[in-house]
């Protein structure tokens, strides 16, 4: 596992760019994917610290990825952030007991990004 690489995947052109450039100030390398699909089969030959999942997508939604990407072992440690623009109460819970470590609201700012992700050196655990 790459302990300083960071998959943003978002159909949103602006919301990649803002997550990236946030992400890079704390240190991270980042790759940015617009399709759950692209970002799954890229999975297949490298392994982020962290992935930034857009919950609501055209081709997959962000729980469905995340479940595919809970089901490979080699992928258990890996941190999965849900990164979305609606998430009520109910939503929280249900994106954590469906595999995610973590969720961001957008828009996001580097403070939130610092609290709940971190420079790639530190390993924040919800």
């Amino acid at each position: 596992m790459s302990t300083t690489l960071a998959f943003i995947v978002d159909d949103s052109p602006v919301n990649v760019t803002i997550a990236s450039v946030l992400l890079k100030r704390l240190g991270w390398k980042t790759e940015e994917f617009s399709s759950a699909i692209d970002m799954l089969a890229r999975l297949e030959s490298a392994q982020p610290g962290i992935i930034l999942l857009d919950i609501s997508m055209p081709d997959m939604g962000g729980e469905d990825a995340c479940r595919i990407i809970r089901q490979r072992a080699e992928f258990k440690d890996t941190r999965i952030v849900a990164y979305t623009a609606h998430a009520l109460e109910g939503d929280h819970q249900r994106y954590l007991e469906g595999g995610f470590n973590d969720i961001l609201i957008k828009p996001v700012s580097l403070a939130a990004i610092e609290a709940r992700i971190g420079p790639p050196t530190t390993r924040i655990d919800s």
